[in-house]
């Protein structure tokens, strides 16, 4: 072949590597193998075959990238519908979850049978699904915390988020950045962070041991409760939140707020509606039918057989004041229930503190049950005849057995 026809030729061959180029920037890709058919014999002068060669090695990469592409793009689009698929899944359980809150947070599941706990779970039906702030009191182990899951669950809100916050365990120096939260670049290396209250946008925020905040913490909520808006340490922009705010102490915050220990307006703030918890001692009918129940939660808790208490350690809990309240006997029916290899919870698989607890231990009070009036006025009539027990009797109507067995039964030495 003539120099003439050669250049003709690559001539050619440019012409289609040209066309090449227009179809792969398209994304076709048909042509590239006979890119190396037209280069197996050597009609071309060598700078154009080189060229020729060359193109066709780097369109293999080209191709060779495009089908991992693909791939990538499969498996993206693999992973797209599994991510879809536990999106659903984690809907429905969501769902599910919600629906078991709910059902175990309502009034009906908290045990109560006295007149206290009857009047505060109609309180608790009437006020959960409104938007007012609640206060609830009560001593320590009472169940304020139950009680304010149970009006959440029980709301308009119970699709959103429940945040309790202890207020006793938050130090003063990062109270504004845990409850209003942080913009990133405040100090070196901090990172954004959204607040407590933010985080109970749409929800409920409990305000657990309310009473335990120092005045000026007290001063940065009040803004919030009045503006229903906060601003983030750090930041500028004033931010809109939608919160309903249940407060709870076992403190009483009137006392609080004449000792100026506690801001009266913030009180009134939140004092909208007072629930009030009675402590175990004064709700003794009750104390069978929790311990009753707690047992059988312990029962389950651990795999062990049907269990019952003795008579003995049923007088032991009536007669024990509970100063933990609910929170203590649920401790000490756990505890027993560890301790005991048998059937039956006897005394000895009590604490000490419930096992060697007398009834002449209790303190003076005012009684609270005719048992306990019964109880007291024995022990002061025994008391008063330095427990000669023919005049105690006489003056009490007794004879001397009848005395006895009355302190058999309540125990009084």
């Amino acid at each position: 072949m003539t120099l003439k026809n050669k250049l003709n030729e690559g001539n050619n061959l440019l012409k289609y590597l040209i066309n090449l180029c227009e179809d792969l920037s398209k994304g076709r890709y048909t042509k590239v193998e006979e890119l190396f058919e037209h280069t197996k014999e050597a009609k071309y002068p060598p700078v154009v075959t080189r060229l020729a060669e060359a193109f066709g090695m780097m369109m293999v990469k080209v191709e060779a990238r495009e089908f991992r592409l693909e791939q990538v793009i499969d498996d993206l689009k693999k992973t797209k519908i599994d991510l879809s698929i536990a999106k659903e899944r984690l809907s429905s359980e969501n769902i599910q979850l919600k629906q078991t809150l709910r059902g175990r947070f309502t009034p009906t599941k908290i045990l109560g049978t006295t007149p206290q706990v009857v009047k505060l779970l109609e309180e608790v039906e009437k006020v959960a699904d409104t938007p007012i702030n609640i206060l609830i009191t009560g001593e320590t182990g009472t169940g304020k915390e139950l009680i304010a899951k149970t009006i959440h669950y029980n709301s308009s809100r119970s699709e959103k988020p429940f945040i309790p916050v202890n207020c006793s365990a938050i130090p003063e120096p990062i109270f504004e950045s845990e409850m209003f939260g942080i913009e990133k670049g405040v100090a070196t290396g901090v990172e954004k962070r959204i607040g407590k209250i933010e985080q109970a946008n749409g929800g409920t925020l409990l305000l657990d041991e309310i009473g335990d905040m120092s005045l000026s913490s007290q001063a940065k909520l009040l803004r919030v409760i009045e503006d229903y808006q906060l601003e983030r340490v750090g930041g500028r922009k004033a931010i809109p939140v939608d919160i309903r705010i249940i407060g709870s102490t076992n403190k009483d915050l009137n006392k609080e707020v004449k000792k100026g220990d506690f801001r009266k307006d913030l009180f009134y703030r939140l004092n909208v509606v007072n629930l009030h918890l009675p402590p175990l001692r004064e709700r003794k009918d009750d104390i069978s039918l929790l311990a009753n129940y707690f047992l059988e939660q312990c029962i389950n808790k651990f795999g062990r057989k049907k269990m019952i208490f003795s008579s003995e350690v049923v007088e032991k809990f009536k007669d024990y004041p509970w100063p933990g309240n609910v929170r203590e006997l649920e401790n000490e029916v756990e505890r027993a229930v560890a301790l005991s290899y048998s059937d039956t919870i006897m005394v000895d698989h009590l604490s000490e503190n419930v096992r060697e607890f007398s009834i002449e231990e209790r303190p003076e009070e005012k009684p609270t049950s005719m048992k306990e009036a019964e109880i007291l006025l024995v022990r002061n009539t025994l008391e008063e005849f330095k427990g000669n027990k023919t005049k105690a009797a006489r003056i009490l109507g007794l004879s001397r057995e009848g005395l006895r067995k009355k302190m058999k039964r309540y125990r009084i030495k």
